[in-house]
Formats: structure tokens, C-alpha cells, sequence
């Protein structure tokens, strides 16, 4: 027993100084990287944006790349992001290096010492913590700022506060994403019968989601009802579905692919989360479920059409989480809206 604990301390212990040594070591490597192309290329400002996750906050900052651009023609622009969403920049015509965030450690070590011209850390304190050394991702112009994790959303939706606490000019102008030809092809392959809605019922944040009996309804009643297929996305589905209208498509999907399809769909149906600001950035038009969040009785987290509503629904639980929404208030908004939008020729 007494050697089991000391194989297990000392795995962890290799672990965390291999961890470490490996973020010092990227750190330096980048470091050197970006100082070397500023010797050979003086004349360019060069420019890093930290905004490793989530997806969905990626996706919302987009235009941020747009608008360095257009303010430094000839910049170079790097975006220093978590491996599992570089795909989401990897097609962005005003992003010219992408950084791979080896660790927090590693954003952290580059918050306090980088070789860029202007350095925009585009998170809020306190929420990236480095488990390691017991030690958080800081960025003192937000906390200046007083933009907290517990008041964000007093200050404008993701694009605006990020933009904020980045030092980054403040942009109202809808995301954009860039789709590649192959993801457009793959998905052109998927043949679907009928007009397509697709739902997203799971976000990384249980206060955010509607109850699942509820979804499985919906989407049965949007079946009965009207001339579509019902696409899932996500990834993971609890819905329990049986019916020939219905694809499962949950970790199915890549990033992109997801945004194709939903670019592809009628409609798109579901909570605050990554796939409703893919549906905000293709023009998709969107049946949002809303509700409390923590302390925010109301909060915008879109820019462009989204926010103005001009493309979207929201449908609200005021006072309470999302979880509480009643089924006959989101069908009678979905359902009218359906009609009016002409998908209206029953199965």
C-alpha cells in the first residue's frame, strides 16, 4: 500500500515539472519565434490575440481579426488558441500565425513577458487556472475595468467585453467563419429529404440547458407538424428518438462541419451555446431558449443580427433558468414563427 502512494506521488510529480518544463520550453520557443520574424519583417506590427477557448466566445470575436486588419493593412496577426478549436481559424484570411496554448502556464508566462508589438490578452481573470502551481490566468486591464467573472455581461455581449478587457476597439458587426471547400463538399454529400432544422440541446453548462423531456417533444411535434428533418447536433445526445425525420448527428461532427450544416438548415433551435453563434455567424435564423444565468436576469451574448433580433427569436424564462421555460410558450413562439415562414405542408 505504502508503495502504491509513493508510485502514484512520485508519477505526479513527473507529470507536473514535465508539464511545466514543456510550457517554459513552448513559451520560449514562441518567444523567439515572433522576435525572429520582427528582425527580418520590421516594418510589420505584430500582433497577438489570447483567446484559447471556448468555441463559442472564438466565433464571437471573430470580427476582431477583421478590424485589426483594416486599422494595420500590413500587420501580422497571431492567435494563440487551444488545439481542439484552431480549425475555427485555420481559414481566416486576417489571422496569419496561429499559436497552439500548449498549457495556461504557457498563456500565462506569455501575458507577463510577450515579444509582440501590441499584445491583446482577450480573458477575464481568474477563469483559466493552472492546476498545477494552483494559479490563474490574470489580465489586470479587466480587473481595472472592474469586468469580473460575476458582472461581464453588464458591459455589452461577448464581442464588446472581450474586446474591453483585450483593449481592443468595440465592434457591434456580426461574426463571420470561414467554411473550405472540402467541409462544403462532404456535407453537400448528406442528403436529407426535406427542409432541415437542426436542434442543439446541451451546452458545457447545465443552468443553460431546457429540460430533455421537453426537447424530445419538440422535436417529435415539429415532425408531426411540419415538412422537415430534425438534425441533432452536439456532442453527445440523451434524447431518446425514434422516428425516420430524426438524424443523430452528435460527435458526429467537426467544428466546421457543424457550422455548414446549420448554414445549410431552415432554422436552428437551441440554448446559448457555441452552435448559436455558428448560426448567428452563417445567417441561420435562430430559436433561442433563454432563462436566468447566475446573477444576469437578462444578458446579450450576440452581436449583429442576433442581438437586434432581426434574424432571431428569443424565447425567455424571466427570473429563472432556462430549465423552467414552459413547453406550450416555446411551441406557440416556434410553431407560428414556422407557419409564417411557409414550413407549414404536414408529413
Amino acid at each position: 500500500m505504502h508503495s502504491k502512494r509513493s508510485i502514484e506521488i512520485w508519477t505526479y510529480r513527473y507529470h507536473k515539472y514535465l508539464d511545466i518544463l514543456l510550457s517554459i520550453y513552448n513559451w520560449i520557443s514562441t518567444y523567439f519565434s515572433v522576435k525572429l520574424s520582427k528582425l527580418f519583417h520590421p516594418r510589420r506590427n505584430h500582433i497577438g490575440i489570447l483567446l484559447a477557448e471556448h468555441f463559442g466566445d472564438i466565433v464571437a470575436c471573430e470580427p476582431l481579426s477583421r478590424e485589426l486588419k483594416r486599422m494595420y493593412p500590413n500587420s501580422k496577426i497571431y492567435w494563440i488558441v487551444k488545439k481542439p478549436y484552431r480549425e475555427l481559424l485555420d481559414f481566416n484570411p486576417n489571422i496569419d500565425v496561429i499559436i497552439k496554448e500548449y498549457s495556461v502556464l504557457f498563456s500565462m508566462l506569455l501575458t507577463d513577458k510577450n515579444p509582440f508589438d501590441e499584445f491583446h490578452n482577450c480573458h477575464l481573470s481568474g477563469l483559466r487556472r493552472y492546476n498545477y502551481l494552483r494559479k490563474s490566468l490574470q489580465n489586470p486591464l479587466a480587473e481595472s475595468l472592474n469586468i469580473l467573472t460575476d458582472n461581464y455581461f453588464n458591459y455589452g455581449n461577448i464581442l464588446e467585453v472581450f474586446a474591453k478587457v483585450g483593449g481592443l476597439p468595440i465592434l457591434k458587426e456580426a461574426p463571420k467563419i470561414y467554411i473550405p471547400e472540402t467541409v462544403v463538399n462532404k456535407i453537400n454529400k448528406l442528403h436529407f429529404s426535406k427542409d432541415m432544422i437542426v436542434v442543439h440541446c446541451h451546452s458545457n453548462y447545465s443552468p443553460k440547458d431546457w429540460q430533455v423531456y421537453y426537447w424530445e417533444k419538440l422535436v417529435i411535434d415539429l415532425m408531426t407538424n411540419f415538412n422537415c428533418n430534425i438534425i441533432e447536433i452536439g456532442l453527445q445526445s440523451t434524447l431518446k428518438v425514434y422516428h425516420s425525420e430524426y438524424y443523430n448527428f452528435c460527435g458526429k461532427l467537426s467544428l466546421l462541419e457543424t457550422a455548414e450544416i446549420i448554414k445549410k438548415s431552415k432554422f436552428f433551435i437551441g440554448i446559448d451555446s457555441g452552435p448559436a453563434h455558428f448560426a448567428n455567424a452563417v445567417g441561420t435564423f435562430g430559436f433561442l431558449l433563454f432563462g436566468k444565468l447566475g446573477e444576469f436576469e437578462n444578458y446579450m451574448p450576440y452581436s449583429g443580427s442576433y442581438e437586434t433580433k432581426s434574424n432571431a427569436k428569443f424565447i425567455i424564462k424571466e427570473g429563472q433558468p432556462c430549465s423552467e421555460l414552459e413547453y406550450k410558450k416555446v411551441w406557440n413562439v416556434i410553431s407560428e414563427t414556422l407557419q409564417v415562414k411557409n414550413l407549414v405542408i404536414g408529413n
